[in-house]
């Protein structure tokens, strides 16, 4: 049982109570409410504080890692079943093996008036039906709702989590979707009944058909596309617009809201939703997700929660989704014409901020005029271009830049031309508990980031003998070389190569030391993250890390296999200055490298540019 929960306590209590204690139940909270909490432990459930609001997708994908393996009933807390009920259910599916998903009929708790469970999926044709005014024609059960529903493990593993780029809404839509086109399919066991009040806890009606309209947005985009997205909008445009002129009463007044959202488009209305700040496009021309990538996201959902509006163009797509707040409107650019495309989209920014050369580039192409001030970031130490026609290409993009900022002072002392240092921060994190032996290395395997002085450094300490494990997080293309380095070591038993891992916070948070080997880095972000957990840090002594570990680390010199071996070994050994060192980094964190610190810069620097423009 996975109950997501946002505020609501009391319809919390009404649903847990309802239930009884005698399955087990994880209320994931995306509220961080108190009383939540102490509802949820009242009725004998796991709780899980999620620390910001993830939406239902993301909210599901928390609650399903705690019970992988077993099928999994999602239970709005506005909804109510008995624990016979659930049992009735479990049985049907467990005897149909084809089944993915199943529910019972819903009730409403005060009329007693039974709810529509099973809808056709959204599509451009249906779309026209309903604005023709045909929709009682639409009858088909394609798919259930999800305020409660019983998921198969067996689905679950073969069509994989929620999709987290639907907020709220939908989710449960598009994963049955994915399913039913997988061979699945879906059953409503109407004589079976669950209890429903329906957006019991939604808030305010206009915001929740914001919402509820931007997930059909992204709905139909991802399984339709452009053309099909156009069709569906210019129907409902039309049929909304009928509707609030005939139509009397709430009804009317609601087409006509629906009206105004597709008109402005729901998602672009989903991301203005309460913002009072500037409106600010970030852009990264990648398909990747590392340091850089990772720090885009921190600061476009920093922004965002402070009243800014944010468009990010560029990174993995389902990384970058998975990581940005719903708020934040993200569109894919892994090169310089689809940068230039998706950032030209971008209705009036209030200023462009541009990381690494290329986004500078799809920057001045956009917007060649100059009417939008232009932020660079320099996140490396190294000239613009890599070879001489890149270069001048890159000079020429850089012209309109009004203002660079340099991430470290390493940075700005190679950066060439005047910047402004604003170094990079992280959020807030719990103090790890260091209690296990295990020393994480998170960055990419390649020649830069000396990832073989690492593993040279760990053979010779023997800490792998002593029952540490060394974990290894990042992709590359050294990868296969450094495995077969460490077979020639004889310590491979004790590494882990975990590839590229999307929770590093869980990663840092069951780690004690970070090995950072990179002889040159421009900032470290891993590094300064592992600070905020509190984790010991033994670094190169070179590029920021002479700023960001400085002497209250550990460091070494860059490439001396035999004192990075020294100085992990130590303090393995030694638990109390493990423990000492990790508590010192991490109030150095907060002090010089806390998030807030930065985008309070940014803002600044941000005010001042866009004050002074034309």
């Amino acid at each position: 049982m996975v109950v997501v929960a946002f505020y609501a306590a009391d319809l919390l209590d009404r649903c847990l109570s309802t239930l009884g204690d005698s399955l087990a139940v994880v209320v994931v909270d995306n509220s961080s409410d108190p009383e939540v909490e102490r509802v949820a432990r009242r009725h004998g459930a796991d709780y899980i504080d999620t620390g910001r609001n993830l939406g239902f997708a993301g909210g599901v994908t928390v609650g399903c890692a705690q019970r992988a393996g077993r099928d999994v009933l999602l239970l709005n807390p506005d909804a109510s079943i008995t624990a016979d009920t659930v049992r009735d259910l479990h049985a049907r599916l467990r005897n149909d093996p084809g089944l993915a998903a199943i529910a019972p009929g819903q009730r409403d708790p005060e009329r007693g008036d039974e709810a529509r469970v099973a809808w056709p999926f959204p599509s451009p044709a249906g779309a026209w039906v309903e604005a023709a005014g045909l929709g009682r024609l639409r009858k088909r059960a394609d798919f259930l709702i999800g305020s409660v529903l019983l998921l198969s493990d067996r689905a679950i593993s073969d069509v994989g989590p929620f999709d987290q780029q639907f907020f709220l809404y939908a989710e449960e839509t598009d994963w049955q979707r994915r399913a039913v086109d997988q061979g699945w399919r879906v059953a409503l066991c109407s004589d079976l009944h669950a209890t429903h009040i329906g957006a019991g806890s939604g808030g305010d009606p206009e915001v929740r058909e914001t919402h509820f309209q931007a997930s059909h947005e992204r709905y139909i985009r991802k399984h339709h596309g452009p053309i099909g997205w156009w069709s569906y909008r210019s129907a409902m445009v039309i049929g909304s617009a009928v509707r609030g002129a005939v139509l009397p009463g709430n009804r009317g007044h609601e087409a006509a809201i629906r009206f105004r959202l597709y008109l402005q488009g729901p998602l672009r209305a989903e991301a203005g939703l309460g913002r009072t700040g500037l409106h600010i496009a970030h852009v990264v021309i990648t398909d990747a997700f590392a340091g850089v990538e990772r720090y885009v996201c921190q600061v476009a959902n920093g922004l965002s929660d402070r009243g800014h509006q944010v468009d990010v163009i560029g990174g993995d797509p389902d990384r970058m989704r998975a990581e940005l707040d719903h708020t934040v409107v993200h569109r894919t650019a892994a090169s310089v014409w689809a940068g230039t495309r998706g950032l030209a989209a971008v209705r009036r920014p209030d200023l462009i901020h541009a990381h690494m050369t290329a986004a500078e580039g799809v920057a001045f192409l956009s917007h060649p005029t100059g009417r939008v001030p232009i932020v660079a970031t320099r996140h490396f130490a190294a000239d613009r271009g890599s070879t001489p026609l890149r270069k001048l290409l890159a000079r020429i993009a850089a012209r309109p830049i009004a203002a660079e900022v340099a991430i470290s002072e390493f940075v700005a002392e190679s950066a060439g031309v005047p910047t402004t240092l604003i170094p990079n921060g992280v959020s807030y994190r719990p103090q790890a508990a260091l209690e296990a032996s295990v020393v994480v290395m998170l960055q990419r395997l390649d020649e830069e980031k000396a990832p073989g002085v690492g593993i040279r450094a760990w053979a010779l300490s023997g800490m792998g003998e002593r029952g540490w494990e060394l974990v290894i997080a990042g992709a590359g293309e050294l990868r296969p070389s450094l495995e077969h380095l460490a077979d020639e070591l004889g310590c491979a038993a004790s590494i882990t190569f975990a590839g590229q891992v999307a929770d590093t916070d869980g990663l840092l948070a069951g780690s004690s030391i970070l090995l950072a080997p990179a002889p040159s880095e421009p900032f470290g972000l891993s590094v300064v993250e592992a600070m905020s957990h509190g984790i010991a840090v033994v670094a190169a002594a070179g590029g920021a890390h002479m700023e960001t570990v400085g002497a209250t680390g550990v460091l070494f010199p860059p490439g001396d296999v035999s004192a990075a071996a020294r100085a992990m070994s130590l303090l393995a050994d030694d638990r109390d200055e493990l423990r000492r060192i990790g508590t010192a980094l991490r109030l150095r964190q907060q002090e010089h490298y806390s998030l807030a610190r930065h985008l309070d810069r940014l803002e600044s620097l941000y005010q001042s540019v866009t004050s002074g423009h034309d």
